[in-house]
């Protein structure tokens, strides 16, 4: 029995990148007036704060050459909208129990870090569909870490791919959902996930049609660049 209900999620990733600059306090507060179900960002670790950013290389979200991890102060990185890059925290402090965030993580070394964050925050109530914090990565072995830290957030791998350890996995993580991109899908391992009570979303998704066929075939939501417009298909 799914632990997800009937209806079908849409979830702004990196905010509203199609309609609004990626993971930007614009586009974050931008998701929150569009009624969808929930936001999407990526984080990276840099001098003991966790950052909300994508990219490795800055050249495309900044217009200039350089690598995040270099920089002597996030603070100071202009994106090409004109903000800065956001902390998680400002995000956190914006959207808690207002709207669910799924944090992917991109490249944090110290796992504690996210967590003495998020335990700074009143617990919230429980909440039918998706939780207010889901934790993914393409980094299994971060979400392994996550469980033997005791992590009380729901975790989520994400797969490009088929998974090929996928039972083991499942056994070790616990996962509330699983991630899939939306070009590599097997449709008999989503039903037997949801089967399980395993929920697939899938990214990125951008098309109408496209999304009513992934509900169709028991895909439980996706992550979309454009959630005003697929925010309306459900």
């Amino acid at each position: 029995m799914t632990r997800f209900s009937e209806h079908f999620y849409i979830i702004g990733h990196r905010g509203a990148a199609g309609e609004k600059f990626e993971n930007s306090l614009d586009g974050f507060k931008h998701a929150l007036t569009l009624g969808i179900d929930a936001i999407e960002l990526d984080i990276r670790e840099h001098s003991g704060e966790l950052w909300v950013i994508h990219d490795h290389d800055l050249e495309r979200l900044t217009g200039k050459a350089g690598i995040f991890e270099a920089q002597a102060d996030p603070s100071l990185i202009r994106l090409r909208n004109g903000e800065t890059v956001p902390t998680l925290k400002q995000v956190l402090d914006l959207y808690w129990q207002r709207m669910p965030v799924n944090i992917e993580i991109k490249s944090v070394t110290n796992l504690q870090l996210l967590l003495d964050l998020l335990s700074k925050y009143p617990t919230p109530g429980a909440k039918a569909g998706l939780p207010w914090i889901l934790i993914s990565s393409f980094n299994h072995a971060a979400m392994q870490q996550l469980k033997q830290l005791n992590c009380p957030w729901p975790l989520a791998p994400i797969s490009r791919g088929i998974p090929l350890q996928m039972s083991v996995e499942l056994e070790q993580i616990a996962p509330f959902s699983w991630h899939f991109d939306n070009q590599y899908l097997d449709f008999a391992m989503i039903r037997k996930l949801r089967e399980m009570g395993v929920p697939s979303l899938v990214f990125t998704v951008n098309d109408c049609v496209r999304a009513q066929q992934l509900k169709q075939l028991g895909v439980a939501g996706i992550f979309t660049d454009i959630p005003s417009k697929l925010g309306l298909f459900d």
